[in-house]
């Protein structure tokens, strides 16, 4: 049974509290998190609200995540490598024309400008499942966080932060240190 500082599994391995994340996940592309950014800062000032904004660096779309570890193991990356190989898929534009609304932090949402990730996401658990990494029960609500530690009640609408979505990465998300390893990249093509 997992402690309460633990992560629970969502791809059958068992829960470690480990410092290395592992995630796949998508990077905007430069001009999306400079958008990203200023419309932020201005929701920032707009509702009156501290938080940290989010280091372009570090902003991302979280598509599925691995739990935690001290080494990640190279039969996982070899098996998620696998998996991305065999999605056939090109790239494809994400748009999102909203921000607020979740617990704890403010992100980035949409409606329209999202269906062709969420049919990415879907396609990608399903090639994980094949090498029998189960997410079929992962949730996805895609958002991009923007500012950390403050809740976001209002939604807004936003002139649209978008990019095209080329490539996906295997990262590993070093815990409480605001630092991304990346271990892999995988181009779309279809």
């Amino acid at each position: 049974m997992a402690r309460d500082s633990e992560q629970p599994s969502l791809f059958g391995f068992e829960a470690a509290p480990r410092d290395k994340h592992l995630i796949l996940m998508v990077y905007p592309d430069q001009q999306a998190k400079t958008a990203a950014q200023a419309r932020s800062r201005r929701y920032q000032v707009d509702n009156r609200l501290g938080g940290a904004v989010f280091s372009p660096d570090l902003m991302h779309v979280t598509l599925g995540h691995f739990d935690y570890w001290d080494e990640v193991p190279a039969s996982l990356v070899e098996r998620i490598t696998r998996a991305a190989a065999k999605l056939s898929m090109a790239p494809f534009q994400v748009s999102f024309d909203q921000i607020g609304g979740f617990p704890g932090n403010v992100v980035l949402r949409g409606g329209e400008g999202l269906k062709a990730l969420e049919a990415f996401q879907a396609a990608l658990r399903q090639a994980l499942a094949w090498e029998k990494l189960d997410g079929s029960h992962l949730n996805f609500t895609p958002h991009l966080t923007v500012i950390y530690g403050q809740p976001g009640a209002v939604v807004a609408a936003i002139e649209p932060v978008s990019w095209t979505v080329s490539e996906f990465a295997l990262v590993i998300s070093h815990h409480g240190k605001g630092r991304h390893e990346v271990l892999a990249r995988y181009r779309l093509v279809g």
